[in-house]
């Protein structure tokens, strides 16, 4: 926690400081909608940020689903011949051959 915030610090002055120093009106206009406001610059330009963050954040995340998805059948297929091999090796009367372990 400690060092969570000892490196949160700097970055929160940082945006503090960006905040006060741009406290100009910018006149925000949600496009499909007729909603408009007087925002702060500093305001306007983070928000942009946070939801340019969570855009890319998930565009990252459904980019990786189809890997977790091979993941976790790899891992199903792994299991099942697990136990198939668990199983011939307990059957009486099975040779099995297995290659060295790695």
């Amino acid at each position: 926690m400690f060092w969570r915030l000892l490196i949160l610090s700097p970055l929160l002055i940082v945006l503090v400081v960006f905040a006060l120093t741009n406290p100009q009106p910018v006149h925000f206009i949600l496009w499909p909608t007729d909603v408009a406001r007087d925002v702060p610059a500093s305001l306007a330009l983070l928000g942009a940020l946070g939801v340019g963050m969570v855009l890319g954040a998930l565009m990252l995340w459904f980019s990786t689903l189809q890997f977790r998805f091979r993941a976790r059948r790899a891992e199903r297929v792994r299991a099942r011949l697990e136990g198939e091999l668990q199983r011939l090796k307990a059957a009486p009367g099975t040779a099995v051959a297995l290659p060295p372990p790695a």
